[in-house]
């Protein structure tokens, strides 16, 4: 994304262009709806406050071991959410890729093993976050093809505290 490419090459932006934090997105249970929140806690260890894999019951949360970190938050890009509509054929709606965090002006695919200053909240990229069968059952539609290659990252929360949508997002060296 150029947005990101200049912000690296050290070139100053104007404030519409720096990444940020535009929607959050939590669900008490697995298949729950997605809820929008204009704030909510991110807790080291567990994840947001609320939100299914925080409290051990989303619908993966029996894969939690396999990498430590990896359910506790989910993110993806405005812009893949806007592809993954045009490549379905029609708009998609952010919450129904039940993603947790919605960023833009972002080139979160190449964050692994980076973090992301968000407020006082820091997040460790941990992995990617292909989309799944699951979510195209739920849907009906094909959101593997919809979000192939920008299905988005999860992280895991490394230092706590209140993420608030429209906050600015620093890339930590």
């Amino acid at each position: 994304m150029i947005a990101f490419m200049d912000r690296v090459a050290g070139e100053k932006h104007r404030p519409a262009d720096r990444p940020r934090l535009a929607q959050i997105f939590i669900a008490g249970d697995r298949g729950a709806p997605m809820r929008a929140l204009e704030r909510v806690e991110a807790v080291v260890g567990r994840g947001l406050s609320g939100d299914r894999y925080a409290a051990g019951r989303g619908t993966f949360s029996s894969r939690a071991a396999v990498m430590a970190g990896a359910r506790e938050v989910s993110l993806v890009t405005k812009e893949a959410v806007i592809a993954c509509g045009q490549r379905l054929g029609s708009p998609i709606e952010a919450a129904a890729l039940r993603r947790n965090l919605v960023v833009s002006n972002l080139d979160l695919m190449t964050l692994r093993g980076r973090l992301l200053q968000i407020g006082d909240v820091r997040l460790e990229i941990v992995s990617s976050c292909p989309p799944c069968g699951y979510l195209s059952r739920l849907l009906g539609q094909d959101v593997r093809t919809g979000l192939h290659r920008i299905g988005g990252m999860r992280a895991a929360v490394r230092t706590g505290g209140t993420l608030v949508a429209g906050q600015e997002i620093e890339i930590e060296p």
